[in-house]
């Protein structure tokens, strides 16, 4: 007795077979690398848990060390803008929400 099989009969069976891999090696999905995100000081802060004026953020969040490899042209000057890693930097402000003295004042 000879079978024939089409693509979709051959569909079924790769997915029965993965599926059945999976569950017996408890197998999860490949993690692509994630490519960071670099957006500007404002974009930064409109994301923020507590809002904030970018000059405080500048001064009393990129200043920080954690942030020393998540932020670029911090202190560059007029005409280079200021980038921050939004993939590092807004998971390790929402961890650390707590750590952080929201209250504190721009010095005048």
């Amino acid at each position: 007795m000879q079978a024939s099989l089409d693509e979709q009969d051959y569909q079924v069976i790769t997915n029965e077979v993965l599926r059945r891999i999976k569950e017996r090696y408890n197998l999860v999905p490949k993690r692509t690398s994630q490519i960071d995100k670099w957006i500007g000081i404002q974009q930064f802060t409109n994301q923020l848990p507590i809002k904030k004026d970018k000059e405080w953020v500048r001064m009393f969040i990129l200043t920080l060390p954690v942030f020393k490899k998540w932020v670029i042209n911090l202190n560059a000057g007029q005409g280079r803008p200021t980038r921050v890693n939004l993939t590092k930097a807004l998971p390790w402000i929402m961890d650390h929400q707590d750590e952080i003295d929201w209250n504190q004042s721009l010095p005048r």
